[in-house]
């Protein structure tokens, strides 16, 4: 059974979620999209897991989806981001999840763990990164896209996206780009990215101390596997998997895996 929910934030955004409700005492799931994405990324993920009980909640991240489409530059800031999710498990009353990031969903995944590890059971960083994007380090780059975001209209109609089953997602597709930008808006594109990946997390990573499984397909040009390796290697008690032919996006492509 899912259940579609709504909750505001700290600081007063609407924050969509979703949850699936399995009958056991199984740890729940909590799911964490990448930037332009939304919650359906993982529905052919959650809907496996389901089928095995256990329960799991996923969310659109503020600027994406169902959820609230801020104007303020203020809004995108990454402790906000942080706190949505803990708003999200305070709504439902959870006291510890199984955190699973994808992407930049990740890279929040492992900001979340750092600042609120005492929720987390344990944590599945999949497709992720831990350094700053280089484009960020490319001279005027930053007032560019801040200059875009300042322009940026909201989004023209804000919904999920489709993502059908019996297709290979390629690591970047120009269309789909287009299409996420369309409906959340270049301002929660830009500014989601430049908060959540613009700062440097590898020095932080020994910090974790909950059990991490670390994912990556060795096909990944988005985030190679050395990045994957890199993570594993600072996070004490983490393991690594890597999917042979996996490329970017594994939860679409390589679900039963």
């Amino acid at each position: 059974m899912i259940i579609k929910k709504n909750v505001k934030s700290k600081d007063d955004v609407n924050l969509y979620y979703e949850v699936c409700i399995a009958n056991t005492t199984h740890p729940v799931l909590f799911f964490v999209h990448g930037v332009g994405g939304d919650l359906e990324a993982w529905q052919y993920v959650r809907d496996g897991l389901l089928a095995k009980g256990f329960s799991s909640i996923a969310m659109d991240l503020r600027g994406h989806g169902k959820s609230g489409h801020p104007y303020s530059r203020k809004k995108y800031e990454l402790n906000n981001f942080i706190e949505d999710a803990i708003t999200v498990m305070g709504s439902e009353k959870i006291n510890k999840v199984i955190l699973v990031g994808h992407s930049l969903g990740a890279v929040l995944a492992t900001h979340i763990a750092l600042h609120h590890q005492e929720k987390i059971e344990k944590l599945v960083l999949i497709s992720s990164s831990c350094f700053p994007s280089p484009y960020f380090k490319t001279p005027g780059m930053l007032v560019f896209l801040d200059t875009l975001a300042l322009l940026s209209p909201p989004p023209l109609y804000a919904k999920h996206s489709v993502y059908p089953i019996n297709k290979h997602h390629k690591d970047i597709e120009w269309f789909g780009l287009m299409r996420t930008i369309v409906r959340n808006s270049l301002k929660s594109y830009i500014l989601s990215s430049r908060e959540i990946l613009g700062s440097n997390i590898a020095m932080s990573l020994p910090k974790i101390k909950v059990p991490t499984l670390i994912i990556s397909g060795n096909k990944d040009t988005v985030s190679p596997t050395r990045i994957s390796e890199y993570i594993h290697s600072q996070i004490p008690q983490s393991q690594l998997k890597i999917i042979a032919g996996a490329n970017h996006v594994v939860i679409l492509n390589n679900v039963d895996e």
